[in-house]
């Protein structure tokens, strides 16, 4: 996590800069912006390079600056300052930074914005152990020990799909109301979440690679209309072969049509594979950075050497060294096929889904 601490008074730039060297490290990049008049009055001891920097903008500009690069931001002072400088900026609580105010005598940590998703109550209680400062958390499933659904999607990587069901899915477990819980990745995970059960109810949450809830009641032979959450891991690798020079369109088109076809949410793809010698390919390379996908190359002595039956084309093994592309460099890594070969406008798609495990245990 990307961190900005910014105080305002000298009482208050001491703990910032103290609080900014206990959160820097490990995993953590934290910066602390103090007002250069009160540069004097903290402890420069230490490596404190690239920790503390003078704050030389207005405080909107720093915070505009903070939420386009996606900082997590500390205010040391009033909370009233920090709910001024952020409003203008707030969008969206699934995309917005989480933003915490800690009063400058250090006696209180306070998540005003993102707490679950953006984890503002995570840092806020990071934050009182630092200093031992009492973490303010308002939010209801925190305070009542439940089970919160948009945490765990967004601690495990998993794509919430549907913001109203979530919304239903949480409101269903504060009113104490089972929710039904399934996973097609489950592999030993010790149970289900608080307030959740292994029972098709009338909410449920649906950990799958699936494109639609209407696969719900098919896959875990429920009978009935049921409301359903799915929550999308991204564990699946589109493998793909193209002819050089394809329209980046049409290959969008065809890799996207080979997953509606077979029903895999394209939300669940992490990674696009293929040979080697397509790793200049102008199709390829911006499909990957379109999606946010990884991409993948092997060669064909690799692809060789992955394991299973696959459709064999000799035009194919004449031209590149293996017969069959797509569906080797999807199953390279391991996993299951979903789809073998699609082929169509020069291109061809398969996808497997790797194995996936959820951090499941701390909700239990």
């Amino acid at each position: 996590m990307k961190i900005g601490i910014i105080s305002f008074t000298a009482r208050g730039t001491r703990l910032c800069c103290h609080l900014a060297s206990r959160l820097s490290g490990g995993v953590d990049e934290c910066t602390a912006f103090v007002p250069e008049r009160y540069s004097d009055t903290y402890d420069k001891t230490g490596d404190m390079e690239g920790v503390v920097r003078c704050q030389d903008m207005p405080l909107g500009q720093w915070t505009k600056t903070m939420f386009r690069e996606q900082r997590a931001m500390v205010f040391v002072g009033a909370v009233g300052i920090a709910v001024r400088a952020i409003a203008p900026f707030v969008r969206d609580k699934m995309t917005d930074p989480p933003v915490v105010v800690v009063d400058e005598a250090g006696r209180f940590s306070i998540p005003i914005l993102s707490g679950h998703v953006g984890g503002a109550n995570a840092l806020a209680s990071r934050i009182g152990e630092c200093i031992g400062a009492v973490p303010v958390i308002t939010t209801a499933t925190d305070v009542n020990g439940l089970f919160a659904v948009d945490v765990f999607a967004a601690e495990n990587g998993l794509v919430l799909t549907d913001r109203e069901a979530a919304k239903q899915v949480s409101a269903r477990i504060l009113d104490g109301g089972n929710v039904g819980f399934f996973n097609e990745f489950e592999g030993g995970e010790p149970g289900v979440p608080r307030g959740c059960c292994k029972n098709p109810s009338e909410y449920n949450i649906w950990v799958t690679v699936k494109d639609s809830s209407l696969e719900f009641e098919r896959s875990v032979g429920a009978v009935g209309s049921r409301r359903v959450l799915r929550l999308i891991p991204q564990a699946v690798v589109a493998g793909v072969g193209c002819r050089r020079g394809v329209e980046p369109f049409i290959l969008e088109r065809q890799v996207l049509e080979g997953f509606r076809k077979h029903g895999i949410d394209p939300a669940s793809v992490k990674a696009l594979a293929t040979i080697d010698i397509k790793k200049e390919e102008p199709a390829l390379l911006a499909l990957a950075q379109k999606r946010g996908w990884t991409l993948r190359f092997y060669s064909a002595a690799e692809l060789g050497d992955v394991g299973g039956t696959f459709t064999e084309s000799a035009f194919v093994e004449q031209t590149v060294g293996i017969g069959n592309v797509c569906e080797r460099a999807c199953m390279a890594e391991g996993g299951r096929l979903l789809f073998g070969k699609e082929a169509g406008g020069g291109v061809t798609v398969a996808a497997a889904v790797e194995p996936f495990k959820l951090d499941i245990e701390k909700y239990i």
